[in-house]
């Protein structure tokens, strides 16, 4: 029996690295001067261990491999687990996976030779590593149609997809998915399907990355229709006419039919389950959704094709039938025309200002949450008309049941402020191969029209669980803070002169969810009468205030569950988006806008002898960091913010060292430096974090967050053998839209889920 009690897996400390998410120019100073690795303190520099003196203080920090390519390699076992487990399989008709190893397939569609392995920009990979879809087939036992490959790889096939576009475009793009007309396909290419006949794999690709948004139309800045596209209507997130045309053909040639999605931001599912799609064929026996599988992570789709890896992803998002009937479609970068995200003039004589609008007028209802809501509300035909699968879905080899095993103790028990909820789940293998499921428990608040608004469901606890063989079973015992659960009243909707985290008085349903639509079991706990209020942050205790009302200042309408079509999000009209010269010039002031008005200066270049070193193992409210900071001076200051890219500068007044930080969410990527002169090399490219998310796995992730630090503390071994002290992971933002371009930089559209894992993997990396 396995047992998981804590939210975070915790180890023992080992290394020491920076960690930065999203921070202000102060605690980034201060996180970097005192949790940098100080090489030129370093007595050895190559070896198992990374060793700080200072008086009467001993630090040593050990990495687990003597070489970088060590490390690397480790990093890439670590990512292929992770794609193992993150890899969703979305459907399975009887039973059409796992096939025998030894099968012979045919692999379809372009991209199929050139797959999306991760993002641009911070979540780009060398491609140095790079393993294929046919690599990872013959690995599986496999044998693939070299005709086909061969015919992707030539220019017979045509070019293939659009590269990323350049960061911060801001005219409409319209991105090409290069599939292959299938006229292309000649007498001689279809004739060799025959010898390759036991499964058809058809592979759909779609691209995504930093400063640029996946496009809502397919319809470039010049009018004309994307190559491929079905209608100027269509957005990117379809399939277009060459695919749709591709799915037809190959599911009339072919008994066996899979589909794998390569890509963070899951295309539009319909045609998986609708007769009506334009797309659909009955024949499609089975879908997986890899996400983009950095370096190695493909290695993990030929075995569990061949059923040596039993699925147990999760989708981290809710795959919606109609993108353009979610919320934000109607308020989200708007790239259906040049620069049609910014305020215009409201004459001929003041030019086009480059301030930007996104109103966020869902409110809370983001991702399941609008869409579980709006179905319990409106009922299940409207629910099966707008969800193809919902937020924590996916499918085994196996069966599983689920049993809350303390249910009579917790049933109608009380929640309290200060007390934890352990639920325990014994999860039972019904089925006939080994494997591992995933332990979802939601809760349902009380809600009272016109008061505060609140999710049908939220995600609270989540667990995965170790192998569990056929007619075994292992418990797993899932801690819910109350705090994890609570409503934000911004405006003390409920009149009780409160404005913070809070729970209503009244009943509580705590449900054990196969997904965050179905239910194993429930039960009831009730919050006594007047609530439970959190007026200060649990871990920083700060006071929970409202910190940017200043940004509702043109949303007048936020929707409401109360009246979903009175609220329903709307674009800006014409005359809604003009700024005037008096506006303009009241945003520019910095008189009226400065949050920060100074009576008083910090005291910079101070002769002391406070250095560095004397900080070691200092807490940050020391006072002797003042005396450190004094010291700067200020061409020292203006160099540390004018030259922080990807590096924090050395400052002598001090003793700090020169340090390297480098992005991002998928490991560190030589991103805006030289692949054969830069500090960043040779490092293990991992999986978006969608795929990441998917695992639902606390233990991986901290296993990943391992593997970086690993890395970090081997760093620039070509050149000055200087570690990478800072990393610009995590990203914990979460899919708003599955149209924003950095989806695959980002966790999940559910910010517990996102929040628990980022925090686990940066535990791994500092352990």
């Amino acid at each position: 029996m396995a047992t998981f009690k804590q939210v975070f897996h915790t180890k023992q400390s080992k290394v020491w690295v920076i960690l930065t998410t999203i921070t202000t120019a102060l605690l980034l100073i201060l996180t970097i001067l005192s949790l940098t690795l100080f090489y030129d303190l370093f007595s050895n520099l190559w070896g198992k261990e990374r060793r700080i003196t200072a008086d009467g203080i001993e630090q040593v920090y050990y990495t687990d491999f003597l070489t970088k390519a060590e490390a690397r390699l480790n990093g890439e076992q670590i990512n292929e687990q992770i794609t193992e487990e993150g890899i969703v399989l979305l459907k399975n008709s009887a039973q059409a996976l796992p096939v025998s190893a030894g099968s012979k397939i045919s692999v379809f569609g372009k991209n199929s030779v050139n797959l999306v392995y991760g993002g641009s920009g911070s979540g780009a990979g060398s491609g140095e590593y790079t393993k294929s879809l046919f690599e990872s087939l013959e690995a599986a036992g496999f044998t693939f149609n070299p005709q086909l490959k061969d015919f992707y790889e030539s220019s017979a096939s045509g070019n293939g997809r659009t590269s990323n576009p350049q960061m911060e475009n801001d005219g409409s793009i319209a991105l090409v998915t290069g599939e292959t007309p299938w006229s292309s396909y000649d007498s001689t290419l279809q004739n060799s399907f025959s010898e390759y006949d036991d499964v058809a794999l058809i592979v759909i690709s779609r691209i995504g990355g930093e400063g640029w948004d996946l496009p809502r139309t397919m319809v470039d800045k010049d009018g004309n229709l994307a190559l491929g596209a079905r209608s100027e209507t269509d957005h990117y997130l379809q399939l277009d006419a060459n695919e749709t045309a591709l799915i037809h053909e190959v599911a009339g040639l072919f008994d066996k039919v899979v589909i794998v999605i390569n890509s963070s931001a899951p295309i539009e599912m319909g045609f998986l389950d609708d007769p009506s799609h334009y797309a659909y064929e009955s024949n499609i026996d089975a879908c997986l959704w890899i996400g983009a599988p950095g370096d190695t992570g493909i290695m993990a789709l030929g075995r569990i094709l061949n059923g040596s890896v039993n699925p147990s992803g999760r989708i981290p998002d809710t795959y919606a039938r109609d993108y353009k009937a979610d919320p934000t479609w109607q308020n989200f970068g708007n790239y259906l025309s040049a620069s049609g995200q910014n305020y215009t003039s409201i004459t001929d004589k003041i030019s086009n200002y480059a301030y930007a609008f996104v109103d966020y007028e869902e409110g809370i209802y983001i991702g399941y949450r609008y869409y579980e809501t709006r179905g319990f509300t409106d009922g299940e035909g409207w629910y099966d008309d707008h969800v193809v699968y919902p937020f924590g879905y996916g499918l085994s080899y196996t069966s599983f049941t689920q049993t809350i095993t303390n249910k009579n103790a917790l049933n109608g028990s009380s929640i309290t402020k200060d007390n934890e909820i352990s639920v325990n789940v014994r999860v039972t293998n019904t089925g006939n191969v080994a494997g591992k499921e995933v332990v979802q428990i939601y809760v349902t608040a009380p809600y009272t029209v016109g008061q505060i608004e609140k999710s049908h469901v939220v995600l609270a606890g989540f667990a995965k669980t170790p192998m569990i063989n056929p007619g075994q079973n292992a418990t797993v015992t899932i801690e819910l803070d109350p705090y994890s659960f609570a409503s934000y009243d911004d405006k003390d909707m409920n009149l009780n002169g409160f404005s913070g985290y809070e729970l209503d008085s009244g009943s509580y349903t705590l449900r054990l969810g196969k997904n965050a639509h179905e239910s194993f079991d429930n039960f009831q706990m009730t919050v006594a009468s007047p609530g439970i209020r959190f007026g200060t942050d649990l871990v920083t205790g700060n006071e929970v205030i409202n910190r940017f009302e200043d940004a509702d200042d043109e949303v007048a309408v936020l929707l409401s569950r109360s009246d979903w079509d009175g609220t329903f999000p709307s674009p800006r009209t014409s005359a809604e988006k003009i700024i005037s010269a008096i506006t303009n010039e009241r945003i520019n002031a910095t008189e009226t806008n400065n949050p920060n008005v100074y009576t008083e200066y910090p005291i910079i270049g101070e002769s002391n002898e406070t250095t560095l070193r004397d900080l070691i193992n200092k807490e940050y409210s020391d006072p002797l960091w003042e005396e450190l900071l004094s010291r700067i001076t200020a061409d020292e200051l203006i160099d540390l913010f004018n030259k922080g890219a990807f590096q924090t500068i050395d400052i002598l007044s001090i003793g700090k060292p020169r340090t390297t930080e480098a992005d991002g969410p998928a490991g560190f990527v030589n991103f805006m430096s030289s692949p054969e002169t830069g500090a960043v090399y040779g490092t293990s490219h991992y999986t978006s974090e969608p795929v990441m998310a998917a695992t639902f796995n606390v233990d991986l992730l901290f296993s990943l967050g391992e593997a970086v630090g690993d890395e970090a503390l081997i760093g620039d071994e070509r050149g000055d053998g200087a570690p990478y002290s800072g990393w610009y992971a995590p990203g914990i933002n979460i899919h708003r839209s599955l149209f924003g371009g950095r989806v695959g930089e980002y966790f999940s559209e559910d910010p517990f889920l996102s929040g628990v894992l980022a925090a686990n993997q940066v535990q791994g990396a500092k352990s």
